[in-house]
């Protein structure tokens, strides 16, 4: 393969490149050791096929020793025994280890590629689990295909409860004494492969599983009754919003034993008196109803608001609940708080959040769309996961079906036991409008609470599916300012998530769960001297005169020139702080104004080849002299759509553009506060594309924020 079509392979295959770089990394730390067949621990390997399997004890199998349990229907990776060993020798507290694993499969299967590149026909899709998730575990065996315990765990066990005890009730059991100890690792490598493709999609989960662990295994909290639940919703200016609420809540809410309590911070006179009858209405209509109104006139500040309504809770349970949440009239929509409460009441448990969905469509049988379904904190902050996906088949190994522990859940709806948030302290309040959840979730994290998410309990939540990101420059500068208040107070926290993988996406956004192997583009841009600069503006000032002046003209010299044939498309200017943990070592006197900014697009050359072909981003200043211009090399990046559309007819002499995709990755601190336009060069071409703009505001004024087409 020539370069190009290796770059293409390997932007096609993102997850093969991972595992190459895994397995090189591997054979250069236990290659040696295989050759001399020195592992360090005595190691049986125990073969099962369900996790409903009694455990079956080698007669040799010793305390010191380690049973390996490998599934039937796949295979071990050659280093997986010697990375098991080094794992219990590493910590005698170590009682089960499990690691990740892949399913097999061809490139045409995952990628839609076939063997003409000369690469291998077999590769695999990768399961990339979280660490030590005892909730997780109590909806389906995500331990998965392999693992080891310790010989005296093993023993111990069937000691205690027999041979006939089936190895998810021997994890289960060992799980939940494990809590507060390191006794549980999870080893970030995959170790062993599945045969079938096809069973990525199977999740090991059962109503016996479920009732096994709740039954030996859940540490169900005394009390487990009909305890009573203070639904707190703070509110202002939305007595509509709050009125269809407040109705659903009550008309298709089984779980009956709740309080009301409405928290207004100030709400105009019309719309108070509105929420007042809407609340008198609500008391006549049912009667032994409690529902009550603080109305207190006040900035916002949502954390007070929760603050202030938890004080006049008089139940077991705290249900923080946005005014803007639909209860859904379904079976399983009824069943919300109930089934929230199944977590709420464990001792284990910190916050419990529910799956959150868009309003529904106008299309005729269209599945629901996720807004929330738990919170990961990636490399670029706290985002909700799933966000946008539609809610149908298994998304990444249940994440949509299934219960997970999670880092956070948002406070949208969140049901917290009321003495574990009094204890905690409630909503830091100096987060008044952004990650105030987040916080109180890192909080109960670091106190040893598990965080869950309850993908059973679902309901609707009226936040615009188009709202995306905060743009404005204020909200833009409060809400990174927060963020990083938040990493201030939690700094072991910082682009690290237990129950999200260091070897899944972390620096840019994504909704699924991908392989996050960096490439050129991924990698922070630096500047480089923007050559023949003088030129190239001549030579636009003259195709711009003669736009101006005279079309003809113009036409015609953009043939003799090429500039017709140069093509430009800036899809995105987004605005974060996010760096790659591995070059964090290089920026670490690097201040960032403005966080960093990320450019994508793409650019291409018609009736060319596109192989290979140069190219550097530029941003210039919008002054008459251009006194400030910046230029980066764009890295190749996969932009297939551009290829279907440029390429589409086979007689067409544009060619090669798969890697046209433009994603440039800079640090605000190199740029002078301004405004820039964006430009790309091409040999000795210039084009810029007139609709957007990159803004560097002035760190200490806040100058340089206009926000022309953006």
């Amino acid at each position: 393969m020539n370069g190009y079509e290796q770059e293409l392979f390997a932007q096609r295959t993102p997850y093969l490149q991972w595992l190459k770089r895994q397995d090189a990394a591997l054979d250069m730390r236990y290659g040696q050791h295989l050759k001399q067949g020195a592992l360090g621990k005595q190691i049986h390997t125990l073969p099962f096929s369900s996790c409903m399997d009694n455990i079956q004890i080698p007669g040799e199998l010793r305390d010191d020793g380690i049973g390996l349990f490998v599934r039937e229907g796949g295979a071990l990776s050659r280093y997986a025994q010697a990375v098991f060993s080094d794992t219990f020798l590493a910590s005698p507290d170590v009682v089960l280890a499990y690691a990740d694993e892949d399913y097999r499969g061809s490139l045409g299967e995952l990628y839609g590629i076939g063997g003409a590149t000369g690469a291998e026909e077999t590769v695999g899709a990768p399961w990339f689990k979280p660490d030590f998730s005892p909730d997780t575990l109590a909806s389906f065996f995500y331990i998965g295909s392999v693992f080891a315990v310790r010989g005296s765990q093993i023993l111990e066990t069937a000691e205690r409860y027999g041979s006939d005890i089936s190895i998810y009730e021997m994890v289960c059991r060992i799980f939940m004494e494990a809590i507060g100890t390191d006794g549980i690792v999870h080893i970030p490598k995959v170790l062993y492969t599945n045969d079938r493709l096809a069973d990525t999609e199977k999740i090991e989960s059962s109503d016996k599983i479920r009732s096994l662990y709740e039954a030996g295994c859940g540490r169900q909290a005394a009390g487990a009754g009909c305890d009573k639940v203070s639904i707190v919703i703070p509110s202002k200016d939305h007595a509509e919003v709050l009125c269809k609420c407040l109705e659903t809540l009550v008309l298709y809410t089984d779980y009956s034993c709740y309080e009301i309590i409405v928290v207004d911070n100030g709400s105009s006179p019309e719309q108070k008196m509105c929420i007042t009858r809407m609340i008198e209405a609500l008391r006549r209509d049912k009667p032994g109803l409690s529902v009550r109104y603080l109305y207190r006139e006040s900035a916002f500040n949502f954390s007070a608001m929760c603050n202030a309504g938890a004080r006049l809770a008089e139940g077991e349970h705290l249900l923080f609940l946005n005014d803007d949440i639909e209860i859904m009239d379904t079976t399983d929509g009824r069943q919300w708080l109930d089934r929230m409460l199944v977590y709420g009441r464990k001792s284990h448990v910190g916050a419990v959040g529910a799956k959150l969905y868009y309003p529904a469509g106008e299309e005729k049988n269209a599945c629901y769309k996720i807004q929330h379904a738990g919170i990961t904190n990636m490399g670029i902050g706290p985002a909700h996961k799933l966000c946008g996906m539609a809610d149908e088949g298994c998304l990444y190994h249940g994440h949509n079906t299934q219960n997970y522990d999670m880092i956070a859940v948002t406070a949208a709806c969140m049901l917290i036991r009321k003495h574990l948030f009094d204890s905690a302290g409630g909503f830091d309040e100096n987060f008044p409008v952004a990650y105030n959840d987040v916080e109180l979730c890192f909080r109960l994290y670091q106190q040893g609470y598990f965080n869950v998410q309850v993908n059973e309990a679902v309901l609707i939540h009226h936040e615009s599916l188009s709202r995306g990101q905060d743009t404005s420059p204020e909200k833009r500068r409060r809400l990174s300012a927060e963020r990083e208040k938040l990493y201030r107070k939690y700094p072991s926290l910082n682009a690290r998530d237990p129950f999200y993988s260091p070897n899944l996406v972390q620096w840019k956004r994504d909704a699924q769960y991908n392989t996050g192997y960096l490439y050129a583009f991924d990698r922070q841009a630096q500047p480089v001297p923007p050559e023949n600069s003088r030129v190239l503006f001549r030579k636009a000032d003259i195709r711009n005169l003669l736009h101006a002046k005279c079309a003809p003209a113009a036409k015609l010299y953009d043939c003799l020139t090429g500039y017709h044939d140069l093509m430009l498309h800036i899809d995105n200017i987004c605005y974060g702080d996010g760096i790659p943990e591995e070059e964090k070592a290089d920026n670490n006197d690097n201040k960032r104004i403005g966080g960093n900014i990320m450019i994508e697009g793409w650019c291409a050359v018609r009736n060319a080849d596109n192989a290979g072909l140069s190219r550097k981003l530029w941003l210039i200043d919008g002054g008459q002299d251009h006194k400030n211009v910046y230029a980066f090399d764009i890295a190749p990046k996969l932009r297939e759509d551009v290829a279907a559309l440029l390429e589409q007819d086979s007689r067409s002499r544009t060619r090669n553009t798969a890697l046209s995709g433009i994603q440039v990755n800079i640090a605000g601190c190199v740029l002078k506060p301004g405004t820039y336009s964006v430009g790309v060069v091409c040999g000795n071409k210039l084009i810029c594309d007139p609709q957007k703009y990159v803004v560097v505001p002035d760190e200490e004024t806040g100058q340089g924020t206009k926000e022309k087409g953006l």
